[in-house]
């Protein structure tokens, strides 16, 4: 693997010895790869986009069994994608707000939709 990553196109040149039985690849072939750095279980993850971000503070809208909501802060850890893995501040379970969260402060009156089928995370 080199040691350098190449500023104009975001990327690092890595050597490797694999089967290669039908010929799909060539040498010097530019591909795409990602590489697993830790398999993580059990842990708690949210769309990055029901998270809210203030100067001081990283936090979620959760939505009470009232159907108010309570600002809740976070910690979060890896981002993969669209998910990000909540450190501290939420259970598994936890219904929070995915859209709409512009308009909300402590102690607003939501009426939430799951949809069917949805995982709760």
């Amino acid at each position: 693997m080199d040691n350098q990553i190449d500023q104009s196109t975001g990327t690092v040149r890595l050597r490797a010895t694999f089967d290669n039985k039908d010929d799909s690849l060539f040498p010097n072939q530019f591909v795409n790869a990602r590489l697993l750095v830790e398999e993580k279980r059990g842990v708690v993850l949210l769309p990055s986009a029901a998270i809210q971000r203030s100067a001081t503070a990283t936090y979620v809208y959760l939505v009470q069994p009232d159907s108010t909501v309570a600002v809740r802060n976070i910690t979060e850890g890896t981002i993969e994608g669209e998910d990000s893995q909540i450190l501290s501040g939420l259970d598994s379970g936890d219904t929070v707000v995915m859209t709409g969260a512009d308009k909300l402060q402590e102690g607003s009156k939501v009426n939430a939709q799951v949809p069917k089928g949805a995982a709760r995370k």
